[in-house]
């Protein structure tokens, strides 16, 4: 990775010392910083781009699984519950990541201009890491450079944030993402029954219902999946709710019986156990220990 992305990167980040997230002020843009190897972090990964300038991560979602040192590109086409951890990082070499959410309507208008690509009809895992295209790694450096001329800013950001886009459609690695945006690509209807899944996870999941959304037999829904997300339909849910669980946890005072039941448990005890599975700790313990960590990380900050 060139020094002088990584050098205006770490410009824009303040104080350039600072670990955490630093949005940049155009579209959902943000750029991550941390300058120590991470425990394995459980969240939602939206659709989304990930350039790493610094470092190393790994991500993993039920079967699938990627590396991703600097210089690769991990592209998201779907919502996933994921476990990751920044493995590579220190105060001399921070890990740093370029991160942008896809926009899903940019690249629909870009669609139709699009080169046909031999993509094949096979299902797709939602999550890749490759190298990074030189034209991406530049349009990201000129968008990162841009930043901080407030005259320029508002009238290139959006620009150079489609270009992006564009590369990404471009790239060979961004056929995930061509895929997502064919109508009759099961890719593109399997997000329907993800958002179904995630807009009820307090209800018993319907296989039979989602693979009616999805226009699916039973059996053909549960391959395509799998193969998408690396999870069943059952274990994507499960995560799902645990993630949402685990937020309500650590930034609310609910009993932990309560918050089993807003995610969709019937057993508290079944709940208690699936959690301290997922992030290694009970949820009372998980709580108290979040709850010092933010203590202490407020009083460093002061």
């Amino acid at each position: 990775m060139k020094k002088e992305l990584i050098q205006a990167a770490q410009d824009l980040i303040a104080p350039a010392s600072a670990d955490g997230v630093t949005a940049l002020g155009v579209g959902e843009a943000l750029l991550l910083r941390r300058s120590h190897p991470s425990a394995i972090e459980g969240s939602l990964y939206r659709p989304l781009v990930c350039l790493i300038l610094q470092g190393a991560k790994d991500v993993q979602a039920g079967a699938l699984s990627v590396h991703c040192p600097a210089g690769h590109a991990i592209i998201v086409s779907h919502d996933l519950p994921v476990l990751s951890r920044i493995t590579e990082a220190s105060p001399n070499a921070p890990y740093i990541a370029f991160v942008l959410p896809i926009d899903l309507g940019i690249l629909r208008g870009f669609y139709d201009q699009t080169p046909d690509f031999a993509d094949g009809n096979e299902p797709a895992g939602a999550i890749v890491s490759n190298p990074a295209d030189p034209e991406l790694i530049c349009a990201v450096h000129r968008f990162l450079a841009m930043i901080r001329d407030d005259h320029a800013a508002p009238l290139l950001g959006p620009i150079l944030l489609r270009e992006i886009h564009a590369r990404l459609l471009l790239s060979p690695h961004g056929a995930i993402l061509r895929r997502f945006l064919r109508r009759d690509d099961p890719s593109n209807h399997l997000a329907r029954a993800i958002g179904s899944i995630r807009g009820s996870i307090d209800q018993p999941l319907s296989v039979a219902a989602l693979a009616e959304r999805a226009g699916m037999s039973k059996s053909s829904f549960h391959v395509h999946f799998k193969a998408v997300t690396g999870l069943t339909p059952g274990q994507y849910q499960k995560d799902i709710r645990l993630l949402e669980a685990r937020r309500l946890i650590v930034e609310s005072d609910q009993a932990v019986s309560s918050v089993a039941f807003d995610v969709g448990y019937e057993s508290p005890a079944q709940f208690s156990r699936d959690y301290a599975r997922k992030f290694g700790r009970p949820p009372r313990e998980d709580r108290k220990i979040e709850r010092l960590a933010l203590e202490a990380s407020a009083a460093v900050g002061t």
